[in-house]
């Protein structure tokens, strides 16, 4: 049995309908990467050391965590966690429905140093000895500690001095 082709040709009215639909997806997705941004000021500063989201699936946000007493502590503040990213993320009050946790702390150290451990290291970054900062601190620090008369001493206090004040 043949089938004409104008069967299988979307009509221009049809066409408009679908990208209509496609344009309001869009407007209602949203960017998974900011909520992890933002999850430290969800989770609180602590436990978003030990959280990280891994994804929202059917109604279903997924976190994953390093530790199961971490796990089962955000477990049950559910509620408090959803009225945060509700407030944060309005356009997910009709996505997530629950919040699921799941342990495994191997995963997790590849997805925390993935998505939040990239920021720690460019933050925690060693000044090289002859940069002006560096150069600055030091002389600083001497200054400060100038009447300190063991050498040992002065130099860790030299060092603790630079390690507090740099950026």
């Amino acid at each position: 049995m043949l089938k004409k082709l104008s069967q299988f040709i979307d009509s221009p009215s049809s066409v408009q309908n679908s990208f209509k639909k496609d344009k309001a997806h869009l407007h209602e997705s949203f960017d998974f990467l900011a909520l992890i941004r933002a999850w430290k000021d969800i989770a609180g500063a602590k436990l978003s050391e030990h959280t990280i989201p891994l994804k929202n699936q059917n109604g279903t946000l997924v976190i994953l965590s390093n530790h199961s007493a971490i796990a089962s502590e955000l477990s049950y503040q559910e509620l408090l966690l959803k009225e945060k990213i509700f407030k944060n993320f309005p356009n997910l009050k009709k996505s997530i429905i629950k919040i699921t946790f799941i342990v495994d702390s191997t995963h997790f150290s590849k997805q925390y140093e993935q998505y939040v451990g990239l920021a720690k290291k460019k933050e925690t970054q060693i000044m090289h000895p002859h940069s002006p900062d560096f150069k600055r601190l030091k002389k600083e620090a001497e200054a400060f500690f100038s009447d300190v008369v063991d050498l040992e001493i002065k130099e860790k206090m030299i060092s603790l001095y630079i390690q507090s004040f740099r950026n």
